[in-house]
Parts: structure tokens; C-alpha cells; sequence
């Protein structure tokens, strides 16, 4: 049980433990989408008042059962360029969060105010990062290696969506996935070496595959990949293993493979000689987990393509992971100027554009006003901060489909690429607030 130091007035004086019995348990997911169950009901990113509060909310539980300052939390929200009113604004964040986490309790749920700043009460929450976190702890404390490889798999399956995959933007939660990337990479390595050790080469070859896909450079990912591969008799993919590592850390960092990876080079050439031709083992490894066919070619799987424009890598990057995840959607590639997203339109024709509304070299109304010119019924998709009634406008009259606030709940981006069609401005209501009156009927996002 974790003991919170509170703000020092009569009302918030009483410990965690004194109040947990008044505060309803809350469920929390952060890997993929933000998720949060409250007894029966589930709530998304949307039912948390906005962007910013959401914000407020994962930032707190990227620091799980520990205070967080309000001037910390006001530097990772606006970038350390506060705005005047940003403490006032910070605070009506976390009135709101409390309204929607924990009704009726004010300051007793699991929404803490402490001396200074805010924390979630650990012991009034589960969250999945938390059980990630314990999970590969006592695996790595548990000395039976089938019990160890048990909770590292359980592990990874838990962590098998990326971290905040409704943050797309903020290098807060870049950084965040990052230091979260090299643990769960650390964990895959592991549960590899793990595998080796009670046999199990299928997994120990499915894990360190994933690891070396992730972390290139890691050698004890590619030792265990190259000992599974051996293990399992593919010698001659073990050996195109080994002849990869050997050239990616002579490449990046100038040294050769460990003795570990000699030794098993060894062994291999010396098992395979008899039987094969070393010139087949000259070739590129091609690691089943690794490929990742060329966008041309994924024409007829049946699922939504998508083109994304935007001058913004990570953001594309992360995106496109989270389209590839869904049954229904896969990427295609990404653009980051007008001109890259007409010619990569028209050698792809996606049946969806995903467009920023500000790139390179112009403005993605242009890049729009070319594709539609092409292909009238090309669904388009724009992402902006903050439109003008003009940019709206604009989009309406060429037959944009839809506009999203870029830093909205990954959720409805996905759920309005699957719906949105010619005919109909989709507008987020989150947009629709900040334009007012004077504008065009608009069909909100996410209401139906």
C-alpha cells in the first residue's frame, strides 16, 4: 500500500489506505488505445473531456503510485511555453478527470492531490503497464525456467500493442514508448534465452526474431535467434543469421560477433558442408518475422489501403503501425509534401488519403485538390490543430470527407477512415467548438 503525502487542509488529510474503501476500482489500459473500466462501464480517451486531460491522465500513470508536480506536468502539456493561465487550467483538467474516474468522490478516489501536485493511488488501480512491469520482475527473480518463461510470455502479450497509441505527438510519450521499446526488447531476449533453455526452440526463434527486428544491434538477440535456428535444423538459416549480424555490427559499430556466435558459425559450417553448397548462404537473411512485403503488392487482402501525408516522421511512423494492426486497415506508404503525396496517389491509388493540413511545401488542401481532380471518389481525410472556417470551407466544396483534430483519440481516427465516404464532411466536435456559428451543416465525428 502506498502512502501519499496530501496537501495540508482539513479535507485532505486522510491517508490513501483511510480512503480506498470510499473510491470505485478503476481498470486502465495504456498499451494501444487508453481504455478504462469503472465497475460495468467502460470508458475511451473520448469520455476523459478532451486531449489535454487525457494527457493529464497517462502522464500521471507513466509515474504510477508517484507525486508528479503541477509545474512538471504544465512543462510536458504546453512544451515548457506555458500559457498565462496554465495552473488554473491544469487544475479544471484534473476536476474534470475526477468527474468522469471517480463521481461523488471528489478528492478520495484514486485521482490523488498531493503536496504540490497530483498521483494515482496504486493501490485503487490496475494498470496494465504496472502488471508488465511485475510480470517481468519476478521472472526475472523465479530460478524455474518454465515458471519464467510462463510470465514473460504472459508478459509480452500484454505489452503486444504499443505504449500510448493514442499519443501520436507529444515527445513526452515518445519518450515514454522509447524507454518502455527497450524493456519490452530486454523482455523478449530474455524469454528467448528462456525458451532455449527448456527447449522450446519454436518460441525461442518467434521471441529473439522480434527481438532483432526491434533492436538490430542487440547480440544476445541475435545468439539466441541463430541457437534456435540450430536448434529447430535450419542451419542454413542460421548461418544467413549469423552472416546479417555479422555485417549489421561490422557496418554500425566496427566489431565483429562474440565468441558465442563464432562458436555456432562453427558448428554450422561444419554440420552443413557435406550437404550444401556455401554459396546458397551468401544471400540476405530473410527472417519470416522481419519481411514486410512492398505496398504494390498488398492489392487484393481485402483491407482498407491507406496513404498518409505528413511531414511529421514519427507521427507516420506510428500511425502506420497502428493501421497495420487492425484486421480491416493496412498502410500503404507515406508522403510529406503536396508533390511526394500526388505521384505516391497516383502509383498506389489508396482507397483513403490520411492528409495533414499543413506539409513541406504547401498547404494539404492543395495535395487534395490534385488527388480529388484525379479521383473524385477518393476518401480524404485531413488532420489539423486548429482549421479555419476558410480551410473548412475549401475541404467542403472539393469533397474532403472529414476533419480531425491531429492530437484526437487514435479510436475515432481509425473508426472515421472505416466510415467516412463522399458526400459528407465528418468534423470532430472538438473542432466544431472552436469555430462557433457561420459554418456549413456539419455531420460530428463518432456520432453514428
Amino acid at each position: 500500500m502506498v502512502i501519499l503525502e496530501l496537501a495540508k487542509t482539513e479535507a485532505d488529510t486522510a491517508t490513501v489506505s483511510g480512503a480506498s474503501s470510499l473510491a470505485p476500482a478503476l481498470q486502465i489500459s495504456v498499451f494501444g488505445p487508453l481504455t478504462i473500466r469503472r465497475g460495468g462501464r467502460e470508458l475511451t480517451a473520448n469520455d476523459l473531456g478532451g486531449p489535454k486531460p487525457r494527457q493529464v491522465l497517462e502522464i500521471l500513470l507513466m509515474n504510477f503510485g508517484s507525486a508528479v508536480s503541477k509545474t512538471r506536468i504544465m512543462d510536458l502539456l504546453w512544451g515548457g511555453n506555458h500559457p498565462s493561465v496554465a495552473l488554473p487550467t491544469l487544475e479544471s483538467y484534473v476536476s474534470v478527470l475526477r468527474r468522469h474516474l471517480q463521481p461523488g468522490t471528489g478528492r478520495t478516489g484514486p485521482l490523488r492531490t498531493v503536496t504540490g501536485g497530483y498521483a494515482i493511488d496504486r493501490s485503487l488501480v490496475d494498470l496494465d503497464l504496472d502488471r508488465f512491469e511485475t510480470l517481468t520482475k519476478m521472472a526475472g527473480q523465479e530460478v524455474e525456467p518454465r515458471a519464467a518463461l510462463a510470465l514473460l510470455t504472459e508478459a509480452l502479450d500484454l505489452a503486444s500493442a504499443p505504449l500510448l497509441g493514442d499519443e501520436l505527438l507529444p515527445a513526452w510519450a515518445e519518450e515514454e514508448r522509447a524507454l518502455h521499446a527497450a524493456r519490452v526488447c530486454l523482455a523478449r531476449v530474455l524469454a528467448a534465452e528462456t525458451a532455449l533453455r527448456v527447449g522450446d526452440v519454436g518460441k525461442a526463434v518467434a521471441f529473439a526474431g522480434a527481438a532483432v527486428k526491434e533492436d538490430p544491434l542487440n547480440e544476445r538477440a541475435w545468439t539466441a535467434l541463430v541457437l534456435g535456428l540450430e536448434g529447430n535444423g535450419e542451419n542454413t538459416e542460421a548461418l544467413r543469421a549469423f552472416d546479417r549480424c555479422r555485417r549489421v555490427m561490422d557496418e554500425e559499430l566496427g566489431c565483429a560477433p562474440g565468441p558465442s556466435l563464432r562458436e555456432a558459425q562453427a558448428r554450422l559450417l561444419t554440420s552443413t558442408a557435406a550437404t550444401s553448397d556455401r554459396s546458397d548462404i551468401r544471400g540476405p537473411i530473410q527472417v519470416a518475422s522481419e519481411t514486410r512485403p512492398h505496398p504494390a503488392a498488398r492489392q487484393d487482402t481485402g483491407r482498407l489501403r491507406i496513404l498518409i501525408v505528413d511531414d511529421h516522421t514519427t507521427f507516420s511512423d506510428l500511425l502506420a503501425g497502428a493501421l497495420d494492426r487492425e484486421p480491416d486497415l493496412q498502410s500503404v506508404g507515406a508522403a510529406r509534401s503536396v508533390t511526394s503525396a500526388v505521384s505516391m496517389f497516383q502509383e498506389l491509388r489508396p482507397d483513403v488519403v490520411i492528409m495533414d493540413l499543413h506539409l513541406d511545401d504547401g498547404s494539404g488542401l492543395k495535395a487534395a485538390e490534385l488527388i480529388l481532380s484525379q479521383a473524385p471518389g477518393t476518401r480524404v481525410v485531413m488532420l489539423t490543430g486548429n482549421p479555419s472556417q476558410e480551410a473548412l470551407r475549401a475541404a467542403a466544396s472539393m469533397g474532403i470527407c472529414a476533419f480531425l483534430p491531429k492530437d484526437g483519440a487514435l479510436g475515432v481516427m481509425l473508426d472515421t477512415l472505416r466510415h467516412a465516404h463522399a458526400g459528407n464532411m465528418i468534423v470532430n466536435p472538438s473542432l466544431v467548438a472552436r469555430w462557433g456559428t457561420g459554418v456549413p451543416a456539419l455531420e460530428p465525428a463518432g456520432q453514428g
